[in-house]
């Protein structure tokens, strides 16, 4: 399966040398991040041209700050940067660009609950929308925008991969406190829904991708018991969707974790065999990085 996946990717790299989220869609910098760092992960040599135009792509849409837009449409650097990072972080030659783009990561910052969340009080005559804290501050998916999981998983994989390029910055702050916004959240059972565990008294269920990108972020505090509780959950929810995305994240967080994945790898070729994940790249690149097992990009 592995091997039809790799051609598969290959072939829906755009011309231009990035990828969309499927074939013929725009080059973006979050697939676009994840192929190259899932083609190069394999040192195979009927990769290297597409690891060289990919690579190629992302080093001529990084800002001039260091940060990367969502595509060549836009301008303001997003999220996706920690993507990038990632991906370039397997690059020695490209370590300069890796580390203008983790300083500008480290200073970014998500918002507190604004405007909105004091109507929905109002109205609701809640005290608290959500059982979280609210000083802990996060990433976000747009700028000025409110902390999630996701992106502040990301950020937390990207920036410790990157560690020893961020002296003289807060780096360790914010690190402190990404994680923090990460265990804050955990649902009561185990696991990660996508921001928060509870919204207006009731209680969120987790979901198998978010909860295996939080752990993923979280891997050097694998001995943790919220760890051990969120690896319990994610095995539990993992087993019951049929979603390529969800089983590869999962297959990654296990790998990393030192748990057996022979299971979840048969459940990603199953999966690919009926709906080939529909080719799109982000599962596709993610499904061959679960099933190669080594090199891992996401390894800390």
């Amino acid at each position: 399966m592995i091997t039809e996946a790799i051609g598969l990717l290959l072939s829906t790299q755009n011309s231009d040398g990035g990828w969309g989220a499927s074939e013929g869609k725009r080059s973006n910098t979050e697939n676009t991040a994840i192929a190259v760092a899932a083609l190069k992960s394999l040192a195979q040599k009927s990769a290297t041209e597409g690891v060289s135009r990919g690579t190629r792509w992302l080093l001529q849409h990084q800002n001039q700050d260091g940060s990367w837009p969502l595509n060549d449409a836009a301008k303001e650097g997003s999220w996706t940067s920690a993507h990038a990072i990632v991906a370039l972080s397997a690059f020695p030659e490209h370590q300069e660009a890796v580390r203008r783009a983790a300083r500008w990561l480290v200073l970014q910052e998500g918002s507190k609950p604004g405007l909105l969340a004091q109507i929905i009080l109002l109205v609701t005559g809640k005290s608290n929308i959500n059982d979280l804290n609210n000083d802990l501050i996060g990433w976000s998916w747009l700028p000025n925008s409110f902390s999630w999981v996701e992106p502040t998983s990301y950020a937390l994989i990207a920036l410790k991969k990157t560690r020893a390029l961020l002296s003289e910055t807060n780096a360790a702050e914010r690190l402190s406190q990404g994680e923090a916004v990460i265990y804050d959240r955990m649902c009561k059972a185990g696991g990660w829904n996508y921001g928060n565990s509870k919204v207006l008294d009731y209680a969120l269920w987790p979901y198998p991708d978010i909860t295996a990108v939080a752990l993923i972020a979280l891997q050097n505090r694998a001995a943790e018991t919220a760890n051990q509780t969120s690896l319990a959950s994610l095995r539990q929810t993992a087993r019951e969707t049929d979603s390529g995305l969800a089983l590869s994240w999962g297959t990654i967080c296990l790998d990393l974790y030192g748990q057996k994945t022979d299971e979840w790898k048969e459940l990603i070729a199953k999966r690919f065999e009926k709906t080939r994940f529909l080719g799109e790249t982000k599962t596709l690149a993610l499904a061959i990085i679960a099933l190669n097992g080594t090199n891992n990009p996401f390894r800390i």
